[in-house]
């Protein structure tokens, strides 16, 4: 005899459903745009046009130049001086929105984001030629948020800010019951909407691969937060954990490596829309994001998506990957294995 009870039920592995089941998942986790907008100040008409043809450019449906055409004139009349000031669109570099000369035809100024990029990166960090990425394989993702709490406290992001979110859902009835844990960082776009949207360049993406947020430039008009297909930005209404730790608000955030002391009313980030930066303060360290080093179940992997050698390039290639809502052309540097 064997020895093995052939009526015991077989093992059963984590159900991956098909793309568009994980796509509706993403879109139950975006904000309602026009909810969302009634919070600010700011035109909730004028945000939802222009989120909608960010989302059109990344899909390759209108040009960088015909979008700042078209919105140039009421982009400088509902936000003044916080326009007409900064360097937008990004001109400079592979990911520009508009050619030089209709930038210099806008009615905004014309300038380069290297400087505020290069405040962000490390000397001591990589040699510069990377372009980080992500892989998860759903298949090993046992739905522990071991990755959502890893991340509030290494970047200290308060009630209402969690850049990494598992979503869940039960497919199936009883007893043939399986449940699907999907992971949702900011997906690090190539083609990013957010980066389109936003009137001030407070967002913007660095030839790394990673998209970032001055909280400096920003001024919290959340058109980004509508624009991304993904629902991977929040804002930071200035709350703190006080009830639970005391002191929490006090606790320095070491996002982008800038020390910006304890947390205050009408001081950056209190006020600005927040998001994932595959904690780019890690990454200049040579260390893993904090989510991948902590995963229970080695489901996260970070690296070099330009070195054709790395772990993370090896599996985006493979034919087990696949991107979250691939066709809005967004071309994320997030993969996932089914």
């Amino acid at each position: 005899m064997s020895g093995v009870d052939e009526s015991a039920e077989p093992t059963r592995t984590p159900s991956v459903p098909d793309t568009a089941t994980l796509d509706r998942m993403v879109d139950a986790e975006a904000a309602d745009p026009e909810a969302e907008l009634a919070k600010t100040e700011y035109s909730t008409d004028l945000g939802v046009a222009m989120a909608e043809d960010a989302k059109r450019v990344a899909r390759g449906e209108l040009s960088g130049d015909d979008y700042w055409e078209k919105y140039d004139r009421a982009a400088e009349a509902e936000f003044g001086d916080d326009y007409r000031e900064t360097p937008n669109p990004a001109i400079d570099g592979d990911g520009q929105t508009v050619s030089r000369e209709t930038a210099e035809g806008l009615g905004c100024a014309v300038g380069s984001m290297d400087s505020v990029a290069a405040s962000v990166e490390s000397e001591d960090g990589p040699d510069g030629d990377e372009k980080w990425g992500m892989v998860i394989d759903l298949q090993k993702c046992v739905g522990c948020d071991s990755c959502t709490v890893a991340c509030k406290a290494e970047n200290r992001t308060p009630p209402g800010v969690s850049y990494n979110v598992v979503m869940e859902e039960e497919h199936g009835e009883f007893p043939n019951v399986t449940r699907t844990n999907v992971p949702r960082p900011c997906m690090q776009c190539e083609n990013p909407p957010c980066v389109q949207v936003c009137p001030v360049s407070a967002t913007y993406k660095m030839d790394n691969g990673v998209v970032n947020v001055d909280y400096d430039r920003c001024i919290g008009c959340r058109y980004c937060m509508i624009a991304c297909p993904y629902g991977a930005r929040y804002f930071d209404f200035g709350e703190n954990y006080d009830d639970e730790v005391t002191g929490s608000g006090e606790v320095t955030s070491p996002e982008y490596g800038v020390d910006r002391g304890p947390r205050e009313g009408g001081e950056s980030p209190v006020g600005n829309v927040r998001k994932c930066s595959m904690c780019m303060h890690r990454l200049n360290r040579g260390e893993e994001p904090a989510c991948v080093e902590t995963c229970v179940g080695d489901a996260r992997n970070a690296g070099d998506l330009n070195d054709p050698d790395s772990d993370v390039s090896e599996m985006a290639d493979s034919t087990r990957s696949f991107q979250l809502k691939e066709s809005e052309g967004t071309d994320p540097n997030v993969y996932y294995l089914k």
